[in-house]
């Protein structure tokens, strides 16, 4: 280490030329500027690099004595360290090190923020030594990612610490969880965030007296946790706001079977629950007045018993903004019915209905302030949108529902669809059946209207149909400035067919292209001449190239437009990029 830190270069200090030579060294800025500020700024380093730090400045020399921010992680404290010591003497150093420290800082500074990363072994004492020691500086901020050997027990005298304002307790990952010993004693009275991440609960009246003895938590996360031998999870308190159960990544036994939340100041819920388990039933005691301060609502493989349950769920959050459902189970649904006054943002992603009639189901959306809507699901039969004129962006994503459905059959629902998003802004478009939207918009008796508002569209190609699907939407659409074709099919069996004709967004409107794993074929290209023909005030058309394609540069150039070329991108990738609001 003492090799590497010689090979290094020097740091300059940021001089000041009018503060030059002022007390016989030269002035820095960073040094002249108040002392709560430089311990914010040096807030976000790791203390070892804070202590490194006292040979750049005479006045950072004792700089980390006083420091209310400390940051210990045995993982990047040093390069490398397995490769010269072994597990145990890296452990050895890293305690000595958190104990110097310790030791010799100003014990009358509180520390506002401590982070620990760290190994804790069989009746091994030091992490509890830290943890009464912080406590008695009276700590606000606690992070602790343990990796332990054994359960962990918080010491009563943290426990009963007055200054703690937040708790995050991180035992392990994925594949192990760390186990949490709650106390029995009521403390942490001024706690507002507590965020359990990778831990195992053993004891279920344990919990329940655990966070009833925090009578200020406001924000409440449980991330991977193991909820020892019960499946029922009953959250009760009057002062949560953000509350977030995400188990998603755990298989069974680990999976809760139901949870029941009674959270009348509950601002944000968040419940995910594991894909490898039966879905988790979310539940509403009778007594429940329901969520009146509710403003975003992100469930995941979650069931819903009956319809009324959802509709008063709705009904009784008349502030909701953000609801997002993904693989969740309505078992006796036939009407799916969201219509609320308040919803600005709607996800539905692979709900679940119960029967055996596909074409006994309805989904109406009726929020008239919504602003964006997607959603990712096979083509319902009966799919209503009503009154959605504050809608901006909408990202339709359907998939191929079954050969035995007759051509009317898909239209007439998917039109209502269009029309229902004939005033949006920004449309993201992915069906397996373009054919039939394709047939859509050629017949005025299925979509009368045009996309007027429409700036930007985003389609994926999957047939041979696409490109006529994508002519057709630019004429409805003589607005359009932004245009962003994913081909996902690089095998076309017959000749794109475009038409030399004028198109209004063309002409007028139509500015950026971008074209998504372009893999140069004939037609491919064709559909680049077409455009950049066509394209009047085209400014900038951008190619990203199917991986493996060679010869990238057969595009024919235009002076007027710039083209740039990219590398191709992750499949993973493109759709966070594009997908994700």
């Amino acid at each position: 280490m003492e090799n590497a830190l010689q090979r290094s270069p020097k740091i300059s200090k940021l001089t000041c030329g009018v503060c030059s030579n002022v007390g016989g060294e030269d002035g820095d800025r960073i040094s002249n500027l108040p002392e709560p500020i430089i311990h914010h700024i040096f807030s976000f380093l790791e203390t070892i690099d804070v202590v490194r730090a006292s040979a750049v400045s005479r006045k950072w020399r004792y700089l980390w004595h006083s420091i209310p921010y400390l940051n210990f992680n045995i993982h990047n404290i040093w390069s490398n360290p397995l490769e010269r010591w072994s597990l145990q003497t890296t452990n050895e150093k890293f305690k000595d090190f958190v104990n110097w420290v310790l030791l010799f800082q100003n014990g009358s500074v509180s520390i506002h923020r401590f982070r620990l990363s760290c190994l804790n072994r069989v009746d091994d004492y030091t992490l509890y030594r830290w943890i009464a020691v912080v406590a008695w500086r009276n700590v606000q901020v606690l992070n602790l990612h343990i990796i332990s050997d054994e359960p962990i027990k918080l010491p009563r005298s943290f426990v009963t610490c007055e200054s703690l304002v937040s708790l995050k307790l991180d035992f392990g990952n994925r594949e192990h969880q760390g186990v949490l010993n709650l106390p029995t004693c009521a403390g942490f009275s001024r706690l507002k965030s507590l965020d359990l991440q990778h831990v195992e609960v053993l004891d279920y009246n344990l919990f329940r007296e655990f966070l009833s003895s925090c009578p200020l938590v406001e924000n409440l996360c449980m991330k991977e946790c193991f909820f020892h031998d019960f499946e029922s999870l009953d959250i009760s308190t009057t002062s949560l706001k953000y509350l977030t159960v995400d188990e998603f990544l755990l298989s069974e036994p680990k999976g809760l079977r139901s949870c029941k939340v009674i959270c009348e100041s509950l601002e944000a819920l968040k419940l995910h629950f594991g894909r490898e388990i039966d879905k988790c039933v979310l539940k509403l005691p009778p007594t429940c007045v329901g969520f009146s301060r509710l403003k975003s609502l992100d469930l995941k493989n979650v069931k819903l018993l009956d319809h009324s349950f959802f509709l008063k769920l709705i009904s009784s959050s008349p502030l909701l903004e953000n609801l997002k459902m993904d693989s969740c189970c309505f078992p006796d649904l036939k009407i799916l019915d969201v219509s609320s006054n308040s919803l600005k943002s709607l996800t539905l992603e692979r709900i679940e209905f119960g029967g055996d009639e596909l074409d006994n189901y309805k989904l109406k959306i009726a929020c008239s302030n919504l602003e964006s809507f997607n959603i990712f699901a096979p083509l319902l039969p009966d799919f209503t949108l009503e009154g959605l004129n504050s809608l901006q962006n909408a990202f339709i994503f359907l998939e191929t529902i079954g050969e035995y459905m007759e051509a009317k059959e898909i239209c007439h629902p998917m039109s209502k669809i269009l029309n229902g998003l004939r005033d949006v802004k920004v449309l993201k478009l992915s069906c397996t059946p373009y054919q039939f939207l394709n047939a859509i918009l050629e017949q005025r008796s299925y979509f009368s209207a045009s996309f007027n508002n429409l700036k930007s569209i985003l389609c994926v190609t999957t047939a041979e149909w696409t490109v006529p699907l994508i002519i057709r939407l630019l004429n409805w659409s003589p607005n359009l400035e932004v245009l962003t074709i994913y081909f996902d099919l690089d095998e076309y069996y017959d000749d794109w067919e475009i038409p030399d004709k004028v198109i209004l967004c063309l002409t007028c409107h139509l500015k950026t292209v971008e074209l998504i794993d372009f893999s140069g074929n004939e037609n491919e290209l064709e559909l680049v001449r077409f455009l950049l023909k066509n394209g009047h005030i085209l400014q900038k058309l951008r190619v990203s190239w199917l991986k493996g394609v060679e010869n990238r540069r057969e595009i024919i150039s235009s002076s007027s437009v710039a083209l740039k070329f990219l590398e191709p991108k992750p499949f993973l990738d493109f759709f966070l990029t594009h997908f994700d609001d």
